[in-house]
């Protein structure tokens, strides 16, 4: 009698982030970055510089949403990766120490410096703190991503606002090169990064009700 074994089941394989996505955000981020060595972004007019940052942030939303393949390597993206990558938000110290030297102007510096520096130390807690398994502890990182996602709103706000009244010093620092990819790049990045997160954590907690 011959013994039969079932084979061993194929190892699950990683969805990886589509080439031409890759190539897409690192065009987009050399564009960022030469926009602001060039003096373009510096000499855009309002509200172009505004719209710009919108229509990045509806383009990369939908392409996170919309796109099956990118969707799937995101969602494979563990959440606390996806919180981590706020670490980045440290450069508020640079805000604080330009506003400091009467290179950027104060009420953003204060704004923007200490709320990404807050939202930046936060994330690393809630990373420290473990997976998000229990009601309380999800409630912790809605309350971290909502407040990241309002201190990136106050930021934008604050610079349009500096911007219209004509302060000096204005945002010429954040216009130049390297901190131009902040409001070009990073900026639409971490926004629609705390929408992700969002989405993460309905989903953890729709398994978890079960």
């Amino acid at each position: 009698m011959t013994a039969y074994t079932a084979a061993p089941a194929a190892p699950a394989t990683t969805p990886r982030l589509p080439r031409a996505a890759l190539a897409a955000a690192a065009i987009w981020f050399v564009a960022a970055a030469l926009a602001g060595a060039s003096g373009v972004l510096a000499h855009t007019p309002f509200p172009i510089p505004q719209i710009t940052i919108l229509g990045l942030i509806v383009v990369l939303f939908f392409t996170t949403s919309a796109v099956p393949s990118v969707r799937a390597w995101i969602d494979a993206v563990p959440l606390r990766a996806l919180v981590a990558f706020h670490a980045i938000r440290f450069v508020g110290i640079v805000f604080l120490i330009l506003a400091a030297r009467g290179q950027l102007a104060q009420v953003f510096g204060d704004r923007a410096g200490w709320g990404d520096i807050a939202a930046a130390t936060l994330a690393l807690v809630l990373v420290a703190s473990g997976k998000p398994r229990t009601t309380g502890h999800r409630a912790l990182y809605h309350a971290w991503n909502a407040f990241g996602a309002l201190d990136l709103l106050v930021a934008v706000g604050t610079a349009t606002s500096v911007t219209l009244r004509g302060l000096t010093p204005g945002m010429e620092p954040v216009l130049a090169f390297p901190l131009s990819t902040i409001p070009l790049f990073f900026i639409p990045v971490l926004l629609v990064g705390h929408v992700l997160v969002f989405r993460r954590l309905v989903a953890a907690g729709r398994i978890g009700d079960r």
